[in-house]
C-alpha cells in the first residue's frame, strides 16, 4: 500500500512538473522595436517588450506601430528591464488592454502612448520615469475611475478634473516632479504653489488660466514647456530660478507681463525669450546682452508658424553675437533665419539643435563641448566638422543640407539617427577619426535609405601608425599676458600638428598650432596671448581635419 501511494505521487510530480509546459502560452508573433529592442506576443494576448534602450519614435497618424494589426488580440502590455521610453502613441486605440507592467528602467512616456485604451483600468508608474506627457493615459478606465480634483500620477501632477470651483488655490504635494498639463483654460484657478521637488512644467499646462496674477517657479525647475503661460493675461509677476535649462516657444506670450515689455530682446532674469516689434527683427545685427544663460525656443524665430512649415521668417540679421556666458541654446532658437552668415557659439554649449531653414549659414564652428548635435535643416553648410564629445548625431541633423560636400566625425560618435543625412546629394567624402571596424560598429539607421548619402560617400579612415610621436619635453615662460612654450618631439614618423591650448577657469582662452615634420627636428616654440590663463594642454593630432590623438596630452599648470 505504502508503495502504491509513493508511485501515484511520483506520478503526480511527474504530470505537475510538465502542465506548465503544455498550458504555456506560445508566441503568436514577433519583431524589431528598436536599435535593441524586440516585441513578442503570445497566444494569451500578452505583449513583452525586451531588450535595452529606446523604442522607435514616430508612431503616429501616418506610420503605425509594429504590432498594429494584432491590436484586437493585445491584452496586456509588459515591458521588460533595460527599455527607456513609451513613445508617442505608441498604444493609441487598443481597447482591449487591461493592464500594463512597466518596468523600473523607463524614463519617458510619450504623448498619448495609451490614450483610449478604454479597458485599462491599472496604472503604475515606475520612480525610474522622469517625464510623463499630457493625454497619455487619456480616456482610459484608470482616468474615468480618478476622483474630481487634482490627479496625481505617480510623481506626477497629471490633470485637473471636473470643474473647478471659483477662486480656487493650489498646492502641489512635494515629491512631485512634473506637472503634465490639464490646467488649460481654467480661468478660476487663482494661485498655485509649487514644491521644490518640481522640475518640469509640461507644454500649455497653464494656457488661458486667467485668474493667475502672479507666480514663483521653484528653484530646481529645470523646463517650461510650449505655451506652459501663454494667455494668462492678468499674470504681472513671473519670478524664474536660476536652474533653469529649457524655455519652450511662446511659454509666457500674451501675458501682462509680456505685454508690458519694451520692442526689442525680451528678457527674463538671465534668459532671452524672443524678439519683440519689427525694428529688432529686420536689424542686420543682433547683440545679447552680458551675462545671459539662455535662449529660447524659437527666440530669434517665426513665433507665428511651426518650424516645419515653409511660411514665415525670423530675424533678419546677418550677425548674431553671442556673449561667452551662454550656456543653454534651446531648440530651433534660430529657425528661420534665412540671412544669417555669422555666429559665435560660446564654450560650454552642450546642445545645439537650433538652425533649421537658416539658408545662407554656409559654415560654423561647433566648439567642443557640444555632446548633442542636430537641427542644421536645409542649411547652406558645405563642410562640418563635429566635435570630439558628440556621441550621437539626431534625427534629421542635416536633412536636405543639399551643398554639404564633406564631412569630418570623431571617433566618440555611437549612433546617426534617421534620416540624419537624407537629402545631402552633394555629399562625397567623410572623414572619420577612427578605424574602419570602429566605423562598422557605428549604430547608423538604414530605414527608408534616409542615410544613403552618408553610407554612399567615400569613408576615410584613420591612418594606423604604428611609431607615434612623444613629447619628451615642455616649458613655459610667461612675460606679461603671453605665454611661450618650448616643446620637444621625438619619433615624427609622419607630418602631423602640434597643438597648444590655453585655459582660464574651464574655458578655452587661446589655440596656436604648428606642423611636424617627418624626420625633421622638432623643436617648436609657440607665444600665445591670454589674460590669466591658468592652464594649458599640448596635444599632437594627426591633422587638424582628422583631430586623431597620437599620443597622450601634456597637462602645464600655469
Amino acid at each position: 500500500m505504502k508503495k502504491r501511494v509513493c508511485g501515484i505521487i511520483l506520478i503526480i510530480s511527474i504530470f505537475m512538473t510538465f502542465v506548465p509546459y503544455i498550458y504555456a502560452a506560445t508566441v503568436v508573433d514577433s519583431g524589431t522595436c528598436g536599435d535593441n529592442a524586440t516585441w513578442s506576443l503570445n497566444s494569451s494576448g500578452t505583449l513583452t517588450i525586451s531588450g535595452t534602450g529606446e523604442i522607435y519614435d514616430g508612431y503616429g497618424e501616418n506610420s503605425e506601430q509594429p504590432w498594429y494589426n494584432l491590436k484586437d488580440n493585445i491584452k496586456s502590455v509588459v515591458i521588460n528591464y533595460g527599455i527607456t521610453n513609451i513613445p508617442f502613441a505608441a498604444f493609441r486605440d487598443f481597447q482591449n488592454i487591461t493592464s500594463i507592467s512597466l518596468s523600473n528602467s523607463i524614463e519617458r512616456i510619450e504623448l498619448g502612448a495609451f490614450i483610449n485604451c478604454t479597458k485599462l483600468s491599472d496604472v503604475s508608474i515606475p520612480d525610474s520615469c522622469k517625464y510623463l506627457a499630457n493625454d497619455a493615459f487619456a480616456r482610459t478606465k484608470w482616468y474615468n475611475n480618478q476622483p474630481n480634483g487634482v490627479v496625481y500620477c505617480g510623481n506626477f501632477l497629471y490633470t485637473y478634473k471636473g470643474t473647478m470651483p471659483s477662486n480656487t488655490s493650489i498646492n502641489v504635494k512635494n515629491g512631485t516632479i512634473g506637472i503634465c498639463g490639464g490646467f488649460y483654460n481654467e480661468s478660476n484657478l487663482v494661485s498655485v504653489t509649487f514644491p521644490n521637488t518640481l522640475e518640469y512644467i509640461d507644454n500649455r499646462a497653464f494656457s488661458y488660466c486667467t485668474g493667475l496674477t502672479s507666480i514663483t517657479l521653484p528653484k530646481n525647475l529645470k523646463n517650461i514647456g510650449t505655451e506652459a503661460f501663454s494667455n494668462c493675461q492678468n499674470l504681472k509677476n513671473i519670478t524664474l530660478p536660476d536652474n533653469v535649462e529649457y524655455i519652450g516657444r511662446l511659454a509666457f506670450s500674451d501675458t501682462a507681463w509680456y505685454n508690458n515689455q519694451s520692442n526689442g530682446l525680451v528678457y527674463l532674469n538671465n534668459w532671452l525669450l524672443t524678439l519683440k516689434g519689427d525694428t529688432i527683427k529686420q536689424a542686420n545685427t543682433i547683440t545679447v546682452k552680458n551675462n545671459t544663460i539662455g535662449i529660447a525656443v524659437n527666440a530669434f524665430g517665426d513665433d507665428e508658424y511651426y518650424i516645419y512649415d515653409e511660411l514665415g521668417d525670423g530675424a533678419h540679421a546677418s550677425t548674431i553675437n553671442l556673449p561667452n556666458s551662454i550656456k543653454y541654446i534651446n531648440d530651433d532658437a534660430f529657425s528661420k533665419c534665412r540671412y544669417l552668415t555669422k555666429i559665435n557659439i560660446p564654450d560650454g554649449v552642450e546642445t545645439l539643435n537650433c538652425f533649421s531653414h537658416c539658408k545662407s549659414l554656409a559654415s560654423i564652428n561647433i566648439p567642443d563641448s557640444v555632446k548633442t548635435l542636430g537641427g542644421f535643416y536645409d542649411t547652406a553648410l558645405t563642410n562640418i566638422t563635429i566635435p570630439p564629445n558628440v556621441t550621437e548625431i539626431m534625427q534629421s541633423a542635416f536633412l536636405s543640407c543639399t551643398s554639404l560636400k564633406e564631412l569630418s566625425i570623431p571617433v566618440s560618435v555611437t549612433k546617426i539617427d534617421n534620416g540624419a543625412f537624407d537629402g545631402c546629394t552633394t555629399l562625397t567624402d567623410v572623414y572619420y577619426s577612427g578605424t574602419k571596424e570602429q566605423w562598422d560598429n557605428i549604430n547608423i539607421d538604414t530605414r527608408y535609405d534616409s542615410n544613403a548619402p552618408l553610407l554612399n560617400a567615400t569613408i576615410h579612415f584613420a591612418k594606423e601608425i604604428t611609431n607615434k610621436p612623444v613629447i619628451t619635453s615642455s616649458q613655459v615662460t610667461k612675460s606679461n599676458n603671453t605665454y611661450t612654450f618650448n616643446v620637444n618631439v621625438s619619433d615624427v614618423t609622419s607630418d602631423c600638428e602640434l597643438i597648444v591650448v590655453l585655459y582660464k577657469n574651464g574655458k578655452v582662452a587661446n589655440v596656436k598650432t604648428t606642423t611636424l615634420t617627418s624626420n625633421a627636428t622638432n623643436n617648436k616654440t609657440l607665444n600665445l596671448t591670454a589674460t590669466n590663463a591658468d592652464s594649458a594642454k599640448i596635444f599632437i593630432w594627426d591633422s587638424l581635419k582628422n583631430m586623431i590623438p597620437l599620443c597622450n596630452a601634456v597637462t602645464k599648470n600655469l
